[in-house]
């Protein structure tokens, strides 16, 4: 199984951004991240099923890690990740719900003045298997810790399953969390709209899911490689949308 150890001392985060293209079946991510700020983007461009670990740990450290999840085919991911004192994780993540994906965030305020904050945007398209735990724990001690949680699925035809679960495990009292959920289907009226502007069914939901799933074009600007990661995003949404 592929390992990547992603260290502040490595030539590749010298200017604190990077993006990983998971391009293999089963790969770990290890992260060991302390003292900067650093932009993470993990693109899945595997022409198949892919099983996806991560681990690790924060340290005095303000840590963006966004998910590109647009491939039709089965994902399974599980990450934890430790933030220790003076530290901030964001975690921003888009899955196209094809297939079957399983994925589980299991995130720690281990330390007093962590910070997490993770949100989420997900589509499931008709007969996809889509199941999340989002589960956030600030540990005891961990004073003046936050913890957030934000999830938005967008459910198209008839998914078999579309699971999103938040959990907050809280064991301190100084603290702030919260948790929100949005599940609901494409109105219909925005359908008709569409198609009274002379786009068909295809056309209609090629712009939806562009709108919804897709990062805004300054978001990309961050990593070297970001406009053909962009390219690759909306090709890949448009032959989801065509199947």
């Amino acid at each position: 199984m592929p390992e990547i150890i992603i260290r502040d001392s490595q030539p590749v985060l010298i200017d604190r951004s990077l993006t990983v293209i998971l391009d293999c079946e089963k790969i770990n991510i290890e992260y060991d991240l302390k003292d900067g700020e650093y932009a993470i983007l993990i693109f899945n461009d595997h022409h198949g099923n892919v099983t996806l670990n991560e681990s690790g740990k924060i340290s005095h450290s303000h840590i963006q890690i966004s998910y590109l999840q647009l491939e039709k085919y089965d994902l399974k991911q599980y990450s934890r990740i430790d933030v220790m004192k003076d530290s901030q994780l964001e975690v921003h993540t888009t899955y196209l719900g094809t297939a079957k994906k399983d994925v589980v965030f299991d995130l720690f305020n281990r330390e007093s003045d962590s910070s997490v904050n993770i949100s989420n945007n997900i589509v499931c398209l008709d007969q996809s298997s889509f199941s999340m735990d989002c589960i956030g724990t600030i540990v005891k001690g961990a004073k003046r810790s936050k913890c957030h949680q934000s999830s938005h699925c967008l459910t198209i035809d008839d998914p078999k399953k579309a699971r999103v679960l938040p959990v907050l495990n809280i064991d301190e009292n100084d603290v702030k969390a919260s948790h929100s959920l949005a599940m609901g289907t494409i109105d219909e009226e925005v359908l008709f709209y569409m198609n009274s502007r002379g786009l068909n069914k295809k056309e209609s939901l090629q712009l939806i899911l562009r709108s919804y799933l897709m990062p805004s074009d300054d978001f990309y600007e961050s990593f070297d490689n970001g406009r053909k990661i962009q390219e690759a995003a909306v090709r890949k949404v448009d032959e989801v949308c065509s199947m």
